[in-house]
């Protein structure tokens, strides 16, 4: 923001800090058909409410599926690539994603 006074009249300038967003479409997955005896990525943002929400998530399907195993993965912003490459070598076939605030 810069604020110049032109021939006796204040001339407020704002500047709009945000940048343009680059997005790049990406097709989803294929969904999993059945998820008996798979293993299944549980993923938080750390946020208080977000590992309870997962961890209910995890209960109901483990009512419904048998021989479900689950492994949990955390970031907290900033985070590169590396929390998602981590995923992807986990060996998990599925990730249930949550945030909260």
């Amino acid at each position: 923001m810069t604020i110049r006074q032109d021939t006796g009249v204040r001339v407020l300038e704002v500047l709009d800090p945000v940048a343009a967003i680059a997005a790049k479409t990406v097709r989803p997955a294929p969904r999993l058909r059945d998820l008996s005896g798979r293993k299944i990525g549980l993923y938080s943002n750390t946020k208080p409410g977000a590992d309870v929400g997962l961890e209910e998530v995890a209960r109901m399907l483990q009512t419904r599926f048998q021989g479900l195993k689950f492994e949990k993965f955390s970031y907290i912003y900033p985070h590169g690539n590396d929390i998602i490459d981590k995923m992807a070598q986990s060996g998990c076939e599925g990730i249930v994603s949550a945030t909260a605030d």
